[in-house]
Formats: structure tokens, C-alpha cells, sequence
């Protein structure tokens, strides 16, 4: 709501409580708005529409449940929180089943962090049913606070675009997120299941905990088995002191097993063991050491084909199979491209200083018709490229990277999204053939970064290098 004051709707019996909450969010720049009952709540809103509203659990007539589905009913999007002197697991799921936040009365300070994380600027607040933030133009983004910046490595984005298939993934994401059970998320190579599990998190009652990210296929068995379970003195040659895990070092908060495809199989028993009795045993230690964390697993592989296959344990895969989010690629999202153009394109002029309006049309409907084989990640890599380039107004064909040129210029045109199939049996191509096509392909479109090249594909660095040396050696150009 640029140029005005969010107005947030206080909603308690206690007059104390109202005037306190009610002064220290003007503080903040916040107007307010007050009702000491849910009946007098609700003719408010039919009256004068409210950006937040906080509601009391414990009040005569409508209790609060009762008020914030009734707000809901007069202004759908409205955002809610609940306040109660009288937590319980039961009134925190029913609360999330109305998309609605919970806090209890007894420590507000969780209520005023999740409010200065939902800041994004003075004087301005920006939510989203349920969750978040909505700015005017559809797109998402939060900002942690100062106060609340020591328990990331950077801000938390939130998921941007309004098709369907992104309202239904943060729905999900909602109604996951308060139940504090593992998450399986399954997704391609940078469609953003470290956002989805950082969101998860961030959401939940481990909030204030720490959130860690693990790639588990980028260790060695005996690297990732140190890095998760740690080791006692004298564990090897080298142990000098005690070595804390991971899963120790999260305590209380949420750790994310990413590439969970690619654990090696030793590790999975004591993985399955974690996620069984909550305990860990380090290396070269006797006694299991309770852990208190919640487990996230993300994976770009279909688990269930390598179950079948015998590369991953059944037993476990059920574990993890329990709550599944699926993230859908960019390309059956494409309404969300634009969006996202423009989220990025804010991001990056403010990190570069410019003034970029966006692409021009003609970008936007090569946009809309490339597969993006890198998805998100892809575009944000375009985009940052264009913001870098361009000096002002709008950017086009020549600030895209080279395999959007013209054909006529000499270079390739970017593959279409539905790619024709060969007509006939002479056309077909070997599978090492189509790999290679595909490696070429994705090193393109990343320009040459293998890093980034192999995070894509879902390999490791050394296992790219390796089929470029094969490709160079006798089975094609790289």
C-alpha cells in the first residue's frame, strides 16, 4: 500500500492490552484500529477494509477462531494473527487451517519478530493470505530484520507467482509447515526446494532455531558421516577434540538433506535411524545422543525408481514419504515468468544501482516459449546478466545471453519449448548421444559456467569433467 500506513485491526477484550499492542505498533508506523469484541470486529471490516488483523483467542461472544473466520468471510485476503494466554497444539493447527498465524501471549517477542520480518520498508507492511508478503505488483518477497538476521546467511524470499499450481504449493507449504513432520520436496535442478524448505522453517514453531542446508551428494560417505553425526576425540588419526554434528548443532531447529538421492547406502541406515529414534551416535562414540531437529529432505531424482532400482532403501523412503511437496517447473508455470522478471529486476537494481523497467515485449515472449532447462535459478541468471548490461529503460535482445540471438546473426535460436520428434527410426539418437546434446546444451544456456552446468544437470563437477573428456576423447566436440 505505498503512500499510506498499513491499518492493522486489533481485536481483544482487554482494553490494557489493546492500548499497549496499539502504541507500540504506532511506533512502528503502523495505524490502528480498535475492537473489543469479534462482533464489533466485524463491522469494522465490512465498513472500512484492514491490511492485519490481530485477534484475542479468549473473548465474550465470538471467540477468536469464530472472528477470524468470520473476517475471512467479509475480506478473504486479510492476513491474521492469533494471541492466547492458552497455547496448545490443537488451537495452533486449527489456526493454520484459516490461514492464520499463531502467538502465544507469553512471549510476544515471536509475534513482534514475525512482524519486523513481514516489514519491507518504512512505513509500508506487505502480506499475503496466510503467509506473507504480497506487494501490490503479485510478487513476494520478505526481509528478515536486524534483529532477526543472525539466524540466516541472508533474507528469506518468498515463493512468487499467482498461478495455480504455485497457490496450490503454498498452501502446502502453510499446511505443512505447523506440524513439525519430515518433508519430502521433490523437484528439477533450480526450481527452489532450499526456498520452499527455508519457508517451511521459517513458519513453523522452530522458527527461532537454526536452519541448515546439506548437500549430500557433494561429501564422500566418511565427509558427510563426520559433517552430520561429528566424532569423538580420537575417532581417527587427527580427532584432537569433539566434533559436534550437524544434527547436534541444529538442535531445535530444522536441517535440510539436499540431494537426498545421492546418500551413499551406508548412510542411509543411520539416517533412517535419526528419523526413528531421534538420537545420533558419533563416530567412534558408544552412546546414542538424543537430537531435537526437524529433517527436511529435497531431491531432484524420483526416489521411487531408485527404490526399485536398489540405490536407496525402501524402508527410509517411506519415512520420507510421508508429506511430499512437488515444486513445478518454470515451464508449466510460464504466467509466472513476468513476475519474476520483475522481482529480480528489483533485486538487481538495487544491488547494482540501476534503473532497469524490464524486458521489452520482444523478450518477453522468447521468455514465454524457451523450456528453461535451469528453471528459476535460469532466468534469475538472465536477468542479472540484462540488469548488468543495460543502462536504463528497458532491456532487449541484445542484453540476453547468446543463445537468444537471431538465427540470422550466425547463432543458434533458443530450442523451443515443444521440440519436434525425429520422424523416423533414422533420425533416432543413441542415449549417449542425447546426453551429450544436452550437456551442450545446458552449457550454453549457463554460458560456459560448469559449476553451475553440473548443479543443473544433477551431477557432481568431477562426474561433468569426466563425460567432457569422454565427449572430447572420441564421442563428440564439446
Amino acid at each position: 500500500m505505498p503512500g499510506t500506513s498499513p491499518r492493522v485491526l486489533i481485536v481483544d477484550n482487554d482494553p490494557d492490552f489493546r492500548a499497549a499492542l496499539a502504541e507500540r505498533l504506532g511506533g512502528k508506523g503502523f495505524q490502528t484500529v480498535e475492537a473489543d469484541s469479534g462482533e464489533e470486529a466485524l463491522r469494522i471490516v465490512r465498513s472500512r477494509r484492514a491490511d492485519f488483523a490481530v485477534v484475542d483467542m479468549r473473548m465474550p461472544g465470538m471467540d477468536g477462531l469464530e472472528t477470524i473466520s468470520g473476517l475471512k468471510n467479509i475480506q478473504p485476503d486479510i492476513p491474521v494473527a492469533l494471541l492466547t494466554a492458552f497455547g496448545g497444539q490443537k488451537l495452533q493447527q486449527a489456526t493454520a487451517a484459516l490461514d492464520g498465524h499463531y502467538f502465544e501471549k507469553g512471549d510476544m517477542s515471536r509475534f513482534w519478530d514475525f512482524l519486523g520480518r513481514m516489514q519491507g520498508g518504512p512505513g509500508m507492511i506487505i502480506f499475503a493470505p496466510g503467509a506473507g508478503a504480497v506487494q501490490d505488483s503479485g510478487l513476494q518477497a520478505e526481509t528478515v530484520n536486524p534483529a532477526s538476521r543472525d539466524r540466516y546467511s541472508r533474507s528469506v524470499p518468498r515463493l512468487i507467482g499467482q498461478t495455480r499450481a504455485m497457490q496450490d504449493l503454498k498452501e502446502a507449504v502453510d499446511k505443512y509447515a505447523v506440524l513439525d513432520c519430515t518433508v519430502l520436496i521433490m523437484g528439477e535442478t533450480g526450481t527452489g526446494k532450499e526456498l520452499v524448505s527455508r519457508l517451511i522453517h521459517d513458519r513453523s514453531t522452530r522458527s527461532q532455531g537454526r536452519f541448515l542446508a546439506v548437500n549430500c551428494g557433494s561429501f564422500s560417505p566418511e565427509l558427510l558421516s563426520n559433517e552430520l553425526f561429528g566424532h569423538e576425540r580420537e575417532a581417527f588419526s587427527g580427532a584432537n577434540m569433539v566434533k559436534e554434528g550437524l544434527f547436534e548443532a541444529t538442535g531445535g531447529g530444522t536441517i535440510l538433506l539436499d540431494e537426498i538421492g545421492g546418500t551413499p547406502h551406508a548412510m542411509q541406515v543411520q539416517l533412517l535411524r535419526v528419523l526413528q529414534e531421534k538420537t545420533v551416535l558419533r563416530m567412534g562414540g558408544t552412546e546414542e545422543i538424543p537430537v531435537d531437529v526437524r529433517i527436511l529432505a529435497a531431491t531432484n531424482k524420483e526416489l521411487s525408481r531408485r527404490v526399485e532400482s536398489g540405490e536407496f532403501r525402501e524402508d527410509l523412503y517411506y519415512r520420507l514419504n510421508a508429506f511430499t511437496l512437488r515444486i513445478p517447473p518454470l515451464r508449466d508455470r510460464r504466467d509466472d515468468i513476468p513476475p519474476l522478471c520483475s522481482y529480480f529486476f528489483s533485486k538487481y537494481n538495487k544491488e547494482f544501482g540501476k534503473q532497469v523497467d524490464g524486458f521489452d515485449d520482444e523478450v518477453m515472449h522468447i521468455l514465454r516459449d524457451y523450456p528453461f532447462p535451469g528453471n528459476v535459478r535460469e532466468l534469475e541468471n538472465i536477468v542479472e546478466r540484462a540488469a548488468i548490461l543495460c543502462e536504463t529503460g528497458r532491456a532487449g535482445r541484445d542484453h540476453l545471453p547468446e543463445r537468444f540471438r537471431k538465427p540470422e546473426d550466425g547463432l543458434p535460436a533458443p530450442v523451443p519449448a515443444t521440440a519436434p520428434v525425429p520422424p523416423s527410426g533414422d533420425d533416432l539418437l543413441s542415449l549417449a548421444e542425447v546426453e551429450q546434446i544436452h550437456i551442450r546444451r545446458v552449457l550454453k544456456a549457463l554460458d560456459g559456467n560448469k559449476n553451475k552446468a553440473a548443479r543443473t544437470l544433477g551431477i557432481s563437477r568431477a562426474s561433468l569433467w569426466r563425460k567432457l573428456k569422454q565427449m572430447e576423447a572420441g564421442n563428440g566436440d564439446a
